[in-house]
């Protein structure tokens, strides 16, 4: 009957029960109505009268709230499941217009491109912004593998068990950096790891002067301390093993300090006499690297330390560096030269007003 003045329903792949069975008087008087296409009550309570279970969240979204259905749902048929006026993601971005721009970008999440409802529900939630879950454990519905490594992890990355979670170093929705970074690199972490590294600091590790930290961090969770991929001792004395230093030898080569003597495994050594050997090599009272190097970034060539804790003194290095080699000081014994072109050779000295000056520093 009604088919006679209306436009007929049915051509399309989705339709709405009530217009399928054609009982078009479930949602519309045939008569009179004090509401807009004679509908038998106001849109958000005549949609909620089947859908109670779409509108009972702390967070609502507008158009749920409003009960304004019909922004994102044809209430007859379409050609889109959930009778959507248009397909994910353009029927969001018919109101969320900045992010036209953002899946632009070289990297996008895949759960974007499967559609927003991936992360959050249309209606409301629970949780702000609507997101499925809280937190990391929104994240954790698709990157279980993260989730399984936190659970036996010893330390793991503060932002993720903030509010925002992995969005304190991920966006969420697309990025021009790898893994949906926020930032790149480095530049990311000092973000909150500020004044890391000082401006007279110049001479920085490797893989900070390449812009990454993950190379010794695991930016989520480890079952070593500091977020360390591989063990690495905080003692000042280690009894030496090949089992040591894991962490400095996923990029050295640890001949560095396997042979007493070598001419070819280190820069740091007496003619052929291995000093890195003698010093680290030893199962009594051997050193760790931190007794020497600064780990991040520092003032002297191959990050030498200018001082190092030793309990509650600062131990002084006192290094000088030649071309050949150098010497130094420090208080744990006298003043050692090393060349290695010529054994025990002495660095030549001159007196610049008053003071001396080692050639070649």
């Amino acid at each position: 009957m009604c088919a006679q003045c209306h436009q007929a329903f049915g051509a399309m792949k989705y339709i709405h029960p009530p217009v399928k069975d054609g009982m078009c008087t479930t949602c519309h008087n045939p008569h009179a109505s004090a509401e807009q296409k004679l509908l038998t009550q106001p849109l958000k309570d005549l949609c909620a009268s089947c859908h109670p279970d779409k509108i009972d969240y702390k967070f609502v979204h507008g158009p749920t709230a409003t009960g304004d259905c019909t922004s994102c749902h044809n209430p007859h048929e379409s050609k889109n499941a959930r009778l959507l006026v248009q397909a994910e993601p353009d029927l969001c971005f018919m109101c969320h217009v900045d992010m036209q721009a953002e899946v632009k970008k070289k990297v996008v999440h895949p759960a974007l491109k499967s559609g927003c409802t991936s992360c959050h529900n249309p209606h409301g939630s629970s949780v702000k912004k609507f997101f499925a879950a809280a937190g990391a454990g929104l994240c954790y519905q698709c990157h279980r593998q993260v989730e399984d490594k936190l659970k036996s992890a010893k330390s793991v990355h503060p932002p993720i068990k903030t509010e925002r979670g992995c969005a304190s170093c991920h966006s969420p929705h697309a990025s021009d950096a790898p893994k949906l970074l926020s930032k790149s690199g480095k530049d990311l972490c000092f973000d909150c790891h500020k004044d890391f590294i000082k401006k007279n600091q110049t001479v920085l590790h490797g893989p900070i002067n390449d812009g990454k930290c993950t190379p010794c961090h695991d930016p989520h969770g480890t079952p070593n301390d500091k977020l360390l991929i591989k063990p690495y001792s905080t003692e000042f004395y280690v009894s030496y093993s090949d089992q040591e230093f894991q962490l400095c030898f996923s990029c050295h080569n640890r001949d560095l300090l396997k042979f007493p003597t070598t001419s070819y495994a280190t820069g740091f050594r007496d003619g052929d006499k291995n000093l890195h050997f003698i010093h680290i090599n030893r199962k009594d009272r051997g050193k760790s690297c931190k007794v020497c190097h600064v780990i991040h970034a520092g003032e002297n060539p191959k990050l030498l330390a200018d001082k190092v804790p030793f309990g509650k003194w600062s131990l002084p290095l006192k290094f000088v560096k030649t071309e050949t080699g150098g010497s130094c000081a420090p208080g744990c014994h006298q003043k050692y030269n090393y060349d290695r072109k010529t054994p025990g050779k002495e660095a030549p000295v001159e007196k610049t007003k008053g003071k001396e000056k080692t050639k070649g520093k």
